[in-house]
């Protein structure tokens, strides 16, 4: 794996600037704003002192300049709000109430019509939001971009955009979507309450199964978003995911079914969801990946839905396999 730096393709005035814990946010000459887009970004942050510097610096290099960055410090008890605002944030306090709650709380707080959605490990390339804005149309409430996926080792995996009718299609099992790749009609973020602040995970597909009710979805194919991973983030729990998606799949994902279409998709989401739990205990080297393997194919054992589970399975048997000798 070749290993590349953390800050991705940011001014490097800024970069030096965000490093050093000065603010950056106006009159350094990186970004311009472009006229009829006005976009917020959210950064919703718990005790991430230590990722802002590099996440806003990535921010504040926009070629389309935001109109306003905020940064909700979600009851942290590190120097999370200090570090925003030396580094040229508005930062809006609450109590801890996660992310949710968090993200919901920038949205309502901000001024723009549109809001970029952005985890405080995470971050952009310089043109994310330019080529983002040359998408919307008048019936746009949702565009998304690729992403690179990367540890502290470096990029694991590069994954171009979903097309957007794909995209669409597979919300009813899967979310292809990452939140810090986003950018959404502020007016419909707020509708119906904004994000589900009763779930801990899988909120943010919740949202797009709702948003794609409202209006048109666009890609941009390439990956200008990076999306950090590493063994504390919460999308390394797979329970947490499970948990979460018990409490979505009746309101939202077959919400518009009934009768054995019902039946049908619900026992098809779980399966994939099971498998998707099963990758994520073996990339991060939990218990469970076989287990969750089994129950996947038990709830849908059909090999022409989702047929690499097969193949999955027979992984995590040699993976248990392996790990049986060496503890022998």
């Amino acid at each position: 794996m070749q290993a590349r730096p953390l800050l991705f393709g940011i001014c490097p005035s800024r970069a030096r600037h965000a490093e050093a814990g000065v603010a950056v946010w106006a009159g350094d000459g990186c970004a311009g704003r472009a006229p009829g887009v006005k976009i917020s970004v959210v950064i919703p942050a718990y005790n991430a002192a230590h990722f802002l510097p590099r996440c806003l610096a990535s921010v504040f290099s926009q070629t389309l300049q935001p109109e306003e960055v905020i940064v909700v410090d979600d009851g942290s008890t590190d120097d999370t709000a200090a570090v925003a605002t030396r580094l040229g944030a508005r930062v809006v306090g609450r109590t801890n109430g996660g992310l949710s709650a968090a993200r919901n709380t920038g949205v309502r707080s901000s001024a723009g019509d549109w809001v970029a959605l952005l985890d405080a490990d995470d971050l952009w390339a310089p043109e994310k939001l330019r080529s983002q804005a040359e998408r919307v149309h008048s019936q746009t409430v949702l565009v998304y971009t690729g992403i690179r996926i990367f540890d502290d080792e470096g990029v694991r995996q590069t994954c171009l955009a979903t097309d957007p009718v794909c995209a669409r299609k597979m919300l009813r099992y899967r979310n292809p979507i990452t939140p810090s790749s986003v950018i959404a009609r502020r007016d419909a973020l707020c509708e119906d309450g904004g994000f589900r602040e009763d779930i801990r995970a899988c909120e943010d597909w919740e949202m797009w199964v709702r948003l794609q009710r409202m209006g048109k979805f666009e890609a941009v194919r390439e990956a200008l978003t990076d999306y950090y991973v590493y063994p504390a983030s919460m999308s390394a729990d797979p329970k947490r995911m499970l948990d979460a998606l018990e409490q979505i799949i009746d309101t939202t994902l077959v919400a518009d079914l009934k009768g054995a279409g019902r039946w049908m998709w619900s026992r098809r989401i779980r399966a994939v969801q099971l498998y998707s739990a099963a990758l994520i205990a073996r990339d991060n080297g939990l218990k469970g990946e076989t287990g969750y393997m089994l129950q996947s194919l038990a709830g849908w054992p059909s090999p022409f839905w989702e047929p690499r589970r097969f193949a999955g399975l027979a992984v995590s048997m040699r993976n248990q396999f392996r790990r049986g000798k060496r503890v022998k």
